[in-house]
């Protein structure tokens, strides 16, 4: 069974994914632990509602209280479900919520292991992402560090972390902190020799640069230094998506295309890499593409070719969970929608789907004030916009600029600035959108966006 794992996460880690899940799977049966190839939202739904039944009969210090698991099949059950979480969730991340059940159930049924925390905390992702409880994924969190101390099993608190900065804390922590936060997860993963999961800190935490505003300068010499470490500590798999990061940091800041210029990968564009993840079935990795172009495409005007962006991630992508990505992609998605229904013939179908990301952000805003607020305000401008209320239009951008700079996205604060200059150019005020203009080219420079500015100048 050692080999096996060995075999296994071999596989994985060397880019064999879809290989290494089989032979999972696989190994599963052989434990009595087999899960079902027939999963639906209704089977999700129903673990996740059975697993919250069972906890609630226990508060944190009683589950701390339970005693060690000895059976060894269900040992290494628990160990090669905490293998497989990264890999799972890269390719079938539907079946991450049926994980995260069953680690928690054989955790309450035959006693904890280190590896219960894992379960715990992606079970916590799990409710977070299928459910919407921010505030019931949160709760466990605290629990899962307990565990480790109780097992002495502290180098595996930066892998903890990682999920915790990358797909739970940030609905509450401001995004500069989740960065900082990132940047410490990857150091101690270095110190306890978990390689895996100090490549993936880093990874997310140059996308959280980009997405806070950081500029971009230091985030394209992050994503540099990142991409050496990949291929120094051989973990190809995830330097292809790395490299679309790597790719829009860029073109952004207007810097030469060597996001793909490594011997090491086969893949030499984005477009390379995007027809391999939708071939093989990596769904995050298509994801995190198709999220990166819709919110380049915005910010270069190309409209048309966001609009066809977002209809290929809902042809393959859809809504099966909640990632940070998504706080960006439903963002952009919202604003491009009120645009175009402004512009195109299907009006109240774009409408809607700009309603629907209102809808989301006034949800999330209750959680971060300092994360959503300017955006959800953006988004009320642009939907004040379509719908010809301008002075609530003009106050809304107002508003949203205030805030953006308040809670310092300082790329988002231009945004904001040049959506209003787009405004008062419709309305005819030429003086008001000249001097906005202006104002969000600053906000670009600030932010490094040089490749950015150079494209609007001559837009």
């Amino acid at each position: 069974i050692k080999c096996h794992h060995i075999f296994v996460k071999t596989l994985a880690t060397t880019g064999k994914v879809r290989e290494a899940i089989d032979n999972f799977f696989h190994v599963m049966k052989e434990l009595k632990e087999e899960f079902s190839s027939n999963v639906t939202p209704a089977t999700i739904l129903s673990c996740l509602s059975a697993t919250r039944n069972d906890l609630d009969k226990y508060s944190a210090e009683e589950i701390l209280n339970i005693p060690k698991m000895n059976d060894k099949g269900k040992q290494w059950a628990m160990i090669f479900m905490d293998t497989m979480i990264p890999y799972v969730y890269m390719v079938c991340p539907h079946f991450i919520p049926l994980i995260a059940t069953r680690m928690v159930s054989l955790s309450l049924q035959y006693g904890l292991v280190r590896e219960s925390a894992s379960g715990l905390n992606i079970y916590s992702y799990s409710i977070l992402c299928l459910l919407q409880d921010i505030d019931g994924g949160c709760y466990w969190l605290r629990t899962t560090r307990l565990i480790l101390e109780r097992f002495k099993a502290l180098e595996m608190y930066p892998k903890l972390r990682f999920f915790q900065c990358s797909f739970l804390t940030c609905w509450k922590e401001p995004f500069q902190s989740v960065t900082n936060d990132l940047l410490q997860c990857h150091q101690q993963a270095i110190i306890v020799g978990d390689v895996e999961y100090a490549v993936f800190s880093s990874h997310i935490q140059c996308q959280f640069m980009i997405l806070s505003g950081s500029h971009l300068a230091a985030a394209e010499k992050q994503c540099v230094v990142l991409s050496k470490e990949m291929i120094r500590l051989n973990q190809v798999q995830s330097l292809l998506e790395h490299s679309s990061i790597h790719n829009m940091v860029l073109q952004l800041a207007g810097g030469d295309d060597t996001a793909f210029d490594f011997p090491e990968i086969s893949f030499k564009s984005e477009d390379e890499v995007l027809d391999e993840a939708e071939s093989s079935g990596k769904i995050v990795i298509a994801n995190s593409i198709y999220t990166n172009r819709v919110m380049r495409a915005f910010f270069f005007r190309n409209y048309n070719y966001a609009k066809d962006m977002t209809k290929k991630y809902a042809a393959l992508v859809g809504n099966e969970s909640l990632r940070f990505q998504t706080i960006f992609y439903v963002f952009y998605e919202g604003l491009l929608a009120f645009r175009l229904a402004r512009t195109e013939a299907d009006r109240e179908h774009w409408r809607l789907i700009g309603q629907k990301s209102i809808n989301t952000y006034q949800t999330w805003v209750k959680h971060s004030e300092w994360n959503f607020e300017n955006k959800l305000l953006l988004l009320e401008a642009e939907s004040h916009f379509s719908n010809c209320e301008y002075e609530s239009a003009e106050k809304t951008y107002l508003a949203s600029i205030d805030s953006a700079r308040r809670h310092k996205f300082v790329h988002e604060e231009g945004l904001a600035m040049d959506l209003l200059a787009s405004f008062y150019n419709v309305r005819g005020k030429v003086e008001p959108a000249n001097s906005y203009l202006e104002g969000a080219y600053s906000c670009y420079e600030k932010w490094g966006a040089f490749g950015l500015l150079k494209h609007l100048r001559g837009y």
